[in-house]
């Protein structure tokens, strides 16, 4: 059974090409076909995709993408909330932690807080963050979502993984409240690149209807961690080792984050039409999916400013970037 071919009749790559000419321009060429149909006839062009193909090549991709993209989230989670265990493994005392120190470590990453008030803070008195203040760090950075359209989604996922690797892995050598603070914030900065990019890559490859389920898939992955965190933490710092536990606690879950980046590097596709896991004729259909949708499949290494510029103008994007959720404390002050 062929890539392309009507209900009446199964046909080859080469076989619609032929019996389609002004479509084609006499080639045979399956590459050249969806190319063609891009500029001239792109949503009559996926009518000829065969079901049972395109099928094959959802479950090839939801084998091998959503995979890949849950595995660095379920690090990048494991790496931001190991602060915890890291505290009550003797972080507290061998850092004089005092007061709201401890909260200020959670604050940094992606909570609530004005920036000036940081460097006073970092070498004065501190005091418990407000949850009147701005943001910083996760939120800063998710500007960072653009570079996922600007540069080769592998290379962009290696370089913000390691990044944030190297970061978390640092965590063991941090001697001060205020060297823990700064590592906490560029953590944050880092993984910021990484999270909130990944549904607009699983839209290379996913029509609308079908990226729904894989963000879920890939949100899954922070609570999975969570069901094993707590238990690995415990493993890691119940022996006696010379380092101290919580220290041998950010080493042992921050090396398994840098060795993941060489693997996205590798193995993560930028496009269908790059994905090595498929064959030709697959990555055909992956291709002809994407001009089905929206028209062309050159979503990679181009940034209209125009779109940025309409997106700015959204109120419906103003609107969920200024209200926060309040916490449950915050609620109750102002109930009372």
């Amino acid at each position: 059974m062929g890539l392309f071919s009507r209900k009446a009749e199964p046909a080859t790559s080469t076989a619609y090409a032929e019996s389609h000419p002004h479509r084609t321009s006499a080639t045979s060429d399956p590459e050249k076909v969806v190319v063609e149909n891009e500029e001239n006839t792109a949503p009559s062009a996926a009518q000829y995709v065969n079901p049972d193909t395109e099928r094959r090549v959802v479950s090839k991709m939801d084998k091998r993408i959503p995979v890949l993209v849950s595995a660095g989230y379920l690090l990048a989670f494991l790496d931001r909330s190991n602060i915890g265990n890291a505290r009550i493994a003797g972080m507290t005392e061998d850092l004089d932690l005092k007061g709201g120190d401890y909260d200020w470590f959670l604050t940094i990453f992606y909570s609530e807080l004005e920036i000036p008030a940081v460097l006073p803070v970092i070498k004065g008195p501190r005091t418990v963050p407000s949850d009147d203040q701005a943001t910083v760090s996760y939120i800063i950075g998710q500007i960072q979502g653009l570079c996922w359209k600007v540069i080769p989604p592998h290379i962009w996922a290696c370089l913000v993984i390691a990044a944030w690797g190297i970061i978390a892995t640092c965590q063991a050598a941090v001697k001060t409240w205020s060297g823990e603070m700064a590592l906490r914030f560029l953590m944050g900065l880092f993984e910021a690149g990484y999270g909130p990019g990944v549904p607009f890559l699983l839209s290379f490859f996913y029509l609308r209807h079908e990226v729904g389920l894989r963000c879920g898939i890939f949100l899954s992955a922070a609570p999975l961690a969570n069901t094993f965190a707590g238990a690995l933490a415990y493993g890691i710092t119940s022996g006696h080792s010379k380092l101290a536990n919580w220290r041998l606690l950010f080493l042992v879950e921050g090396i398994p984050t840098l060795l993941f980046a060489p693997v996205a590097f590798f193995f993560l596709p930028d496009t269908p039409d790059k994905a090595k896991f498929l064959t030709e004729e697959e990555r055909v259909v992956a291709k002809a999916r994407g001009v089905r949708q929206v028209g062309g499949t050159d979503r990679v290494g181009t940034l209209d400013f125009k779109d940025v510029g309409r997106t700015l103008l959204d109120l419906k994007a103003w609107i969920t970037s200024v209200s926060p959720a309040p916490s449950f404390e915050h609620v109750m002050d102002k109930m009372n």
